[in-house]
């Protein structure tokens, strides 16, 4: 058989599976979303709001950043080494059919960022629309995932954590683990554990933010007063449940510090 006759339906599968990927999930420059006001303001007045319309997922640079719903606001920790970090590229899924994205036309910058200030994002069909603001941040993020039924106190409960790690030259920007969590005072002990192939709980030990591998680490809230120091080593925005609690400081554990060092 020609292998051309065979390659043609293949080159003409991929070309058609690209283009289904396109449209089934846009990925556009997060300038081309820019709308103006009086274009923002038109599709607020012909719509209804709906909070139940809601963004499952946004991603940006293929990151995908904390959607805390409670507070109404996006998070994206800024990329600290990306070429692209302040026009990144932008998908988005939503609990809803023939929805789009448009933002408030407004670029982000350093200086924007370091003020935390507000961005303007609408998701909209024909009939709802729903607004969230979008802050930018120039810290790494952790979210700790728990069951809501039950409540961080000193006794610890199951939990998953993910890490984004923004800082320069790290290669695994993302870090996932199973642990336990627990309180202390206004402090979050948590440990890292992990599945052996024989199914079996151990310690996982990982180096979290550039600092020597462990499987315990506290984190320690910041004062509200005092200015985001990104020269500061190891702070990070805290998230509980994609609930925003804060600027941490993350560190080992004294026991665990005091086993790096033996």
């Amino acid at each position: 058989m020609n292998k051309s006759k065979i390659l043609i339906p293949i080159i003409v599968f991929f070309i058609v599976l690209t283009i289904l990927i396109i449209v089934l999930n846009p990925i556009h420059k997060y300038n081309r979303l820019f709308v103006s006001e009086s274009k923002w303001n038109s599709i607020q007045e012909s719509r209804i709001e709906n909070r139940d319309l809601v963004l499952d997922d946004i991603k940006f640079n293929d990151y995908k950043l904390i959607i805390d719903e409670q507070n109404n606001t996006i998070y994206y920790s800024v990329i600290n080494d990306s070429k692209n970090q302040y026009n990144p590229n932008v998908s988005y899924s939503t609990n809803s059919k023939n929805v789009k994205l448009v933002i408030l036309s407004d670029e982000i910058t350093d200086q924007k960022v370091k003020n935390n200030y507000q961005f303007k994002i609408m998701i909209y069909n024909e009939k709802e629309y729903h607004i969230y603001n979008l802050i930018c941040t120039d810290l790494p993020i952790i979210n700790i995932s728990y069951n809501k039924d039950e409540e961080v106190k000193q006794k610890s409960v199951p939990m998953e954590m993910y890490l984004f790690d923004n800082l320069l030259n790290v290669p695994n920007k993302i870090t996932i683990s199973s642990g336990k969590i627990k309180k202390d005072g206004e402090s979050y002990i948590f440990s890292l554990q992990m599945l052996t192939p024989g199914k079996n709980k151990r310690d996982n030990m990982c180096s979290i933010l550039g600092m020597k591998p462990s499987s315990e680490y506290i984190l320690t809230p910041v004062n509200n007063n005092m200015e985001k120091d990104t020269n500061k080593n190891n702070r990070v925005e805290l998230f509980l449940n994609n609930e925003y609690k804060g600027v941490y400081e993350l560190s080992l554990t004294r026991k665990e510090g005091e086993r790096n060092e033996g």
